[in-house]
């Protein structure tokens, strides 16, 4: 079949699912989940594009209602933060952007990156069997290598209301040969990690039921959601070098705010309250 799917005609009794490709199919992804949600009301997968997150901050900027998640099987100008370029490997991991419109106070969406992280952190632990950890603020890993990033962009629509995209990608089965050279030391994969191949689908299913758990808690119930972060943060308790459009810190992770804010303990002891930035551990301390 052209989805990939195996399916056997059996006169008189029906049809019969004997297998089917390591593929995404929207119907397939949303026949996984447990239950409909509130949260995605709608999944288009293409087989290549050039960006989920330039797709879905195009439907955002056509006034479309949030929840549409948009996957690719293969992005040809995929991005991470600071307009880093992100291999997407075809048919190996899960690309994707989720279209939003928050009822959350604009100046609390920072949360969404926290929440997305950890709703991550929990699916490839599963899957992997694996403890996973985040590297703050936007970065999951496995073994201390990156298997998974978060971009979280806004906008606004031609109604001059605001959306939001939540875009990630999680490497899934890339063997250590898929990545190229320059990251090969730095990434890794649930494959690569555990020796478990995953079927994308029912990951990609379960990364959005645990969106729809966690996202809508990001209100009332974010002190949960930074509380966790904070236990799988690879981070809190050690000596990090921190960029910032203001220029490079140096200091003692000290823990998350109630915002999920990294408060770094300068050298001199003053305390820098930082919402984001490009952090790597220090050999300073």
């Amino acid at each position: 079949m052209a989805a990939g799917f195996q399916i056997e005609d059996r006169p008189g009794l029906g049809y019969r699912l004997l297998g089917s490709a390591d593929r995404l199919v929207a119907d397939d992804v949303l026949a996984r989940m447990a239950s409909g949600g509130e949260l995605v009301r709608e999944v288009v997968v293409f087989e290549e594009t050039d960006s989920t997150n330039d797709y879905a901050a195009r439907l955002g900027r056509d006034a479309v209602a949030g929840g549409v998640m948009v996957f690719a099987e293969r992005q040809t100008s995929g991005r991470g933060r600071f307009g880093r370029r992100w291999d997407s490997a075809s048919h190996l991991g899960i690309w994707g952007s989720l279209l939003l419109r928050p009822t959350l106070a604009v100046a609390h969406w920072p949360r969404l990156t926290t929440g997305t992280a950890v709703a991550i952190a929990r699916v490839l632990q599963e899957a992997s069997g694996l403890s996973t950890q985040i590297k703050w603020p936007n970065d999951v890993q496995l073994g201390g290598r990156k298997v998974a990033g978060i971009l979280m962009e806004t906008g606004i629509d031609r109604f001059q209301q605001p959306f939001a995209v939540l875009g990630f990608g999680i490497n899934v089965n890339h063997a250590a040969g898929d990545f190229p050279d320059e990251i090969a030391a730095l990434a890794t994969s649930v494959l690569c990690a555990s020796g478990r191949t995953a079927c994308r689908a029912a990951l990609a299913a379960a990364l959005l039921e645990e969106l729809e758990r966690v996202l809508p808690s990001l209100d009332a119930g974010f002190a949960g959601v930074v509380a966790e972060a904070s236990r799988r943060s690879s981070l809190l308790g050690r000596w990090v070098r921190l960029w910032t459009p203001g220029g490079a810190l140096e200091g003692f992770a000290e823990d998350l705010d109630e915002e999920g804010r990294l408060r770094l303990r300068l050298g001199d002891g003053r305390i820098e309250t930082l919402l984001g930035g490009e952090v790597s551990l220090s050999g300073a301390h």
